[in-house]
């Protein structure tokens, strides 16, 4: 298997940055203030939000995602415009050659495009790599989510009933979006 410590660190398109959030208390401060600031918009799809109420489990958080390259389970992104943070993409669900993505945006750089660019960017790199399948699990009614997967050519592929659970719908089904390599 690949090292995902040889994966780019950094990923830039016309607009946007992706760069790798190390654990240092002034990402954790910075991420924690936006969160904070995006609370009740991040926490109605984004459960784990939840569990972030102070700079410390932001911090805790990022230690734990960042030692997640080194077991080759997973890279978390921050994504920059302008060289200010406004949100995060990572792959995580290594399975031999697919993974899975998840990702959020503040709420007022959304309808920008960001995300479809953001996503687009990064799965161009996992292909590079050569993963060969792409994973997205969308609570079913996050209806930007699944906008910005079918914007990526993702093609929708299951429904798992009662899979999954968002403070804004309560337990609601997964929806599956896949891309594959040889779909591109």
């Amino acid at each position: 298997m690949r090292s995902l410590s040889n994966f780019p660190k950094t990923i830039k398109t016309p607009r946007l940055a992706l760069r790798v959030i190390a654990p240092t208390p002034e990402n954790a401060e910075q991420i924690f203030n936006l969160v904070e600031q995006n609370r009740e918009y991040l926490e109605a799809w984004q459960g784990h939000i939840e569990y972030l109420r102070t700079v410390d489990d932001v911090l805790q958080n990022l230690g734990f995602r960042h030692n997640q390259i080194e077991k080759n389970e997973g890279i978390l992104f921050g994504i920059y415009k302008n060289k200010n943070f406004i949100g995060r993409i990572r792959f995580f669900d290594v399975k031999d050659n697919s993974c899975e993505l998840g990702a959020w945006l503040i709420e007022s750089e959304t309808g920008n495009g960001f995300m479809t660019e953001a996503l687009s960017a990064l799965e161009t790199e996992l292909f590079k790599f050569g993963f060969d399948k792409i994973i997205l699990d969308i609570d079913d009614g996050n209806t930007k989510s699944e906008s910005v997967a079918r914007r990526n050519g993702y093609k929708f592929e299951k429904r798992l009933p009662m899979a999954s659970w968002a403070k804004c719908v309560g337990k609601c089904d997964s929806l599956i979006y896949v891309k594959k390599k040889t779909s591109i």
